[in-house]
């Protein structure tokens, strides 16, 4: 096999772990939107509690500032990490467009010189045939 051909095979391989790499970033960020979402949640429940109309009015505030305390740290928490993820994301991205142009790159110079093979056994033919009809 030649050069060309083995370095698009190498880049096909590289481009589906690039991919790979892209969905994992991708599945984190769609975790860390869950989460947010939960904590969001949580926030709401307990403040729907805390309404006067509420059974459990007056209740345990306390323990319901406590958890509110909790939920804004988790949130904090969950944006700095949604930030990161982005980063992340984004970089896997642009690398897995980059792995792909060089890709296209590779399938070009195989293709070249596969014709370029193929061209040089036209001619060695040609050139074959013309020696047995002249000789």
């Amino acid at each position: 096999m030649n050069d060309a051909k083995s370095r698009k095979k190498r880049l096909e391989r590289i481009l589906k772990v690039q991919g790979q790499k892209r969905q994992i970033e991708e599945w984190a960020l769609t975790q860390l939107k869950r989460k947010r979402a939960e904590i969001d949640r949580s926030d709401s429940e307990i403040l729907q509690s805390l309404a006067p109309s509420s059974e459990l009015h007056g209740l345990f505030i306390g323990a319901k500032v406590n958890s509110l305390r909790r939920n804004d740290a988790a949130r904090r928490e969950n944006e700095a990490e949604r930030a990161k993820g982005e980063v992340r994301l984004a970089e896997a991205r642009r690398q897995e467009k980059g792995v792909e142009r060089r890709l296209t790159q590779a399938g070009k110079d195989a293709a070249a010189q596969d014709e370029a093979i193929a061209l040089d056994g036209h001619v060695e033919s040609f050139l074959a045939r013309l020696s047995n009809s002249l000789g």
